[in-house]
């Protein structure tokens, strides 16, 4: 992207391409040696370079490795915080024909009917409660952006949310 678009002058934009060059190697170390998947570590330095470039005037700054590697702590911290919001390492990546060779008919069986418990159990939810439980679950969007999108108020969809999963629990045996 030109500079000009990611609103940096040329200078700024020189001044960041050089501590990228210099400093992606010091940060490519320091993300490999934390994180657990080496596809990470660019996506961690690219993330760092980002804010540097968001924050703007990179000359300014007094001690840059200093500044980069502060960013990159947060950055590590702010992976790991989403990473266990997410669940991530609980979940397994489908692969095709996977789902046979692990699983019988039996286990089959099981999963579709989960799937029209959990289906039934939300289609007893009055409707506001269930729009906001699948906002906020299953499309992830934040409870206060959910509260925007709806007019009503963040406390409102906090009760909701507390409604929908007491529903679901008692419904589906949590």
């Amino acid at each position: 992207m030109p500079a000009a678009q990611r609103g940096l002058d040329d200078a700024a934009a020189e001044r960041l391409e050089s501590l990228a060059r210099e400093f992606r190697p010091a940060l490519r170390r320091y993300f490999g040696r934390r994180a657990r998947q080496r596809a990470d570590v660019d996506d961690l330095v690219q993330d760092v370079l980002v804010r540097l470039a968001v924050r703007g005037d990179c000359g300014s700054i007094d001690q840059p490795e200093a500044y980069l590697m502060r960013t990159a702590t947060n950055v590590w911290r702010d992976h790991l915080r989403k990473k266990e919001t997410h669940a991530e390492e609980g979940h397994e990546e489908y692969t095709e024909g996977r789902l046979f060779e692990d699983h019988g008919p039996d286990d089959e069986v099981v999963g579709i009917q989960s799937v029209a418990a959990v289906l039934t159990a939300l289609d007893q939810l009055p409707d506001r409660t269930r729009q906001v439980f699948v906002l906020c679950r299953v499309e992830g969007i934040r409870q206060k952006n959910v509260a925007k999108r709806l007019g009503v108020s963040v406390s409102a969809v906090e009760k909701h949310m507390i409604r929908a999963i007491a529903h679901l629990a008692s419904r589906l045996g949590e």
